[in-house]
């Protein structure tokens, strides 16, 4: 099949009151200027809605890690970004996209008025980069030093204003609940009793996550950390001294790598979501609190349909497993190749057909005499319709273009041996070959692509043995 260079435009705001309108129109103006639209077959855009790069990792941002899967694998050979800042924040990351940019000999276009071109020296590159990663620490800092001293909320406290002064006083019916919890926090010893500390449960306190925020915040000792230390807060009514403070912070410090290490193991034990067997809607996914595996139930409360986390993945895996093994590779990617060669032949002659007609219409538009301009808008709605059926097949173009490359991935790893699978290609597995997972309530069904191309290997067998 042809390959496509893609020209991908990616875009980024950090939340969901932001705008992409002026990164979108600065890459418009700038396709114009290289005599594009950005409708063509070949432009399409990335965006990262309401994700920010301070906060989540390069991993957690979808359509970045999408836009460099597309340029690893040849795809793209031109990104256009408003400034290096929606790319990354962070430093490392930075240079670690930069990295892959200069590898692939991709041209990156940003169109920001006063940013620097890009220029294919890593070194200068990562030189921006720092600027990026200053200016995001600088925002953060202003809005984390702005909320630690007036916080618009917080537990156990209630706000007062007086003469355009703000003042913080305790919440009386919760100053136990605070103070009991800094008391038992300092006298933990070890992992299990602080795992147990974390799961007990307290009225309005029951997410370790908000329990850890309470114990790591100097506010409830009418103070606030900076880079100079401890410093005191006069509009704050203290609920625990200082030095209780700084016991229960030493403890987390002991045990805060133990709890991500947690929390990254439950993060990774949700691998698909399944669906009712009743109704065939998606199922929620609930949590008792961070640290819980979570379960699945029906979203429109068929209650006797519930699977853990646990009892889904492993069924999951054990079929995903069964059948890798039964896979004819080469079977299903010569199949699935002419079905998509087929495909891409008979989607390219719809789009023929719709640009052939679009442009008949729009000549006998041009054409049209006195007596036909009663026709006008008849004829301009159908060249509307042809230009957008015309996208749409382009669209369908693209998207047969990534199935064929996700095809290439599935066929690289069912070509290894079963043994020699790593955990990644067992998700990976999952996420081409798991059509949809249904919950049933005395079984799980497990619909799979390519069923169809199983291994001969026993007619094959009883073959050799007839011969003998």
């Amino acid at each position: 099949m042809e390959e496509i260079n893609f020209i991908a435009n990616y875009g980024r705001v950090s939340s969901a009151t932001q705008s992409l309108e002026l990164q979108q129109s600065a890459a418009k103006r700038y396709l114009e200027s290289q005599g594009l639209t950005g409708n063509e077959n070949f432009v399409f855009e990335l965006t990262d809605h309401d994700v920010s790069a301070t906060k989540l990792k390069m991993k957690d941002r979808p359509k970045l890690m999408e836009l460099l899967r597309l340029i690893q694998e040849g795809k793209v050979k031109k990104v256009i970004a408003y400034k290096r800042d929606r790319l990354a924040r962070n430093f490392y990351e930075f240079v670690d996209i930069t990295r892959i940019f200069i590898k692939y000999n991709v041209e990156v276009i940003y169109t920001a008025s006063n940013e620097p071109p890009f220029r294919n020296k890593l070194a200068l590159e990562a030189f921006y980069g720092m600027f990026s990663q200053m200016e995001g620490e600088n925002i953060r800092t202003r809005t984390n030093d702005a909320r630690k001293q007036y916080p618009p909320r917080i537990f156990g406290y209630k706000r007062v204003k007086e003469e355009k002064q703000m003042y913080y006083v305790v919440n009386e019916e919760k100053r136990d609940t605070i103070v009991s919890l800094f008391t038992d926090f300092s006298k933990v010893k070890d992992e299990e009793e602080f795992f147990n500390f974390l799961m007990d449960s307290r009225k309005g306190l029951n997410q370790p996550d908000k329990l850890l925020r309470i114990l790591t915040n100097a506010f409830y000792a009418a103070h606030y950390d900076s880079k100079n230390g401890l410093q005191p807060l006069a509009h704050v009514e203290p609920m625990v001294s200082v030095d209780l403070y700084l016991l229960a912070k030493s403890q987390i410090n002991r045990f805060l790598a133990i709890y991500k290490e947690k929390l990254n193991e439950v993060s990774n034990l949700f691998i698909t979501t399944p669906l009712c067997g009743k109704c065939g809607k998606e199922m929620k996914y609930r949590q008792r609190n961070a640290l819980d595996e979570g379960y699945f139930v029906c979203s429109a409360n068929h209650k006797r349909l519930m699977v853990t986390t646990n009892e889904l993945n492993t069924g999951v895996n054990n079929v995903i497993l069964e059948h890798f093994q039964s896979i004819s590779a080469q079977l299903a990617h010569k199949v699935m190749s002419k079905h998509i060669a087929l495909a891409k032949k008979r989607l390219e002659h719809e789009k023929d057909i719709a640009t052939s007609e679009s442009l008949n219409t729009s000549l006998v538009l041009c054409t049209l005499g006195k007596d036909g301009k009663s026709t006008i808008s008849k004829h301009l709605d159908r060249i509307q319709v042809l230009k957008d059926k015309s996208k749409k097949l382009g669209q369908d173009l693209i998207a047969l273009q990534l199935l064929s490359n996700e095809i290439k991935s599935l066929n690289t790893i069912l070509s290894q041996d079963g043994l020699s699978l790593s955990q990644q290609d067992v998700q990976r597995l999952i996420e081409l070959l798991v059509h949809e997972v249904i919950v049933h309530e005395t079984y799980i069904a497990i619909d799979l692509f390519l069923s169809t191309f199983a291994k001969e290997w026993k007619s094959h067998e009883q073959n050799k043995i007839n011969q003998l």
